[in-house]
């Protein structure tokens, strides 16, 4: 059976004030922190962002960024796409490296693109991350994925953070892939996540395969 890594996910919510040597101390070794929302995000929540990056680094946690997308064509799904991803990689060149590849949170319940747009938006955002030499990977629910994309899509090339949500966690009994992808990298398996180490309420609880811990 493939071994995994157990890891936590923060916003805005958890503050930045985490006890993040208190967080390691409790097993986990991976954090990914929400840096953009949309073409713009208040100013002082990025910053709060930076500092969770800092201390999560120095505490020896590997880090990687997300970003909240609201897919849309006020001019265009072209430009709608780059101007997210632009602005995103603006504000992620401000931070501490990432160890893995940048996310795209792809789960706006208003989104109004068909499948064939959506797959469009998606596309055009993964390579301007891409050609700024970044990583790209996939954050979604498996209903989302295939109620919002054609199934015939090919982003099953890219790396895929899932959540689903158990009544009770148990790692043999992992989510089902969404169609196109063989196999999924990360697993957020619950919203209520309680450590005294994080004093700003409740958080993301995930696990990563060991294959993609090791290989960033």
């Amino acid at each position: 059976m493939p071994e995994y890594i157990n890891g936590i996910d923060v916003s805005r919510y958890q503050g930045t004030h985490i006890n993040w040597d208190g967080v390691l101390n409790e097993g986990y070794r991976f954090t990914f922190i929400k840096v953009t929302d949309g073409s713009s995000y208040n100013q002082s929540y990025i910053d709060g962002a930076k500092i969770q990056a800092h201390d999560s680094g120095v505490a020896g946690f590997k880090i990687g960024y997300y970003h909240y997308s609201r897919p849309g064509k006020n001019s265009s799904v072209e430009a709608d796409a780059r101007s997210e991803a632009n602005y995103f990689i603006s504000k992620v060149g401000e931070f501490p490296k990432a160890n893995f590849p940048l996310v795209l949170d792809f789960e706006d319940p208003n989104m109004v693109l068909n499948p064939v747009e959506a797959l469009n938006w998606v596309h055009i955002f993964a390579q301007v991350i891409e050609e700024a030499g970044y990583g790209f990977m996939i954050y979604a629910t498996k209903s989302y994925l295939e109620s919002k994309l054609p199934s015939s899509h090919d982003l099953g090339q890219y790396p895929l953070w899932i959540a689903r949500y158990p009544n009770t966690f148990n790692i043999e009994n992992p989510p089902a892939c969404p169609i196109g992808w063989q196999a999924w990298d990360v697993w957020q398996y619950s919203e209520h996540g309680v450590l005294q180490s994080v004093p700003g309420g409740q958080f993301d609880l995930n696990v990563m395969t060991q294959d993609f811990f090791d290989k960033y």
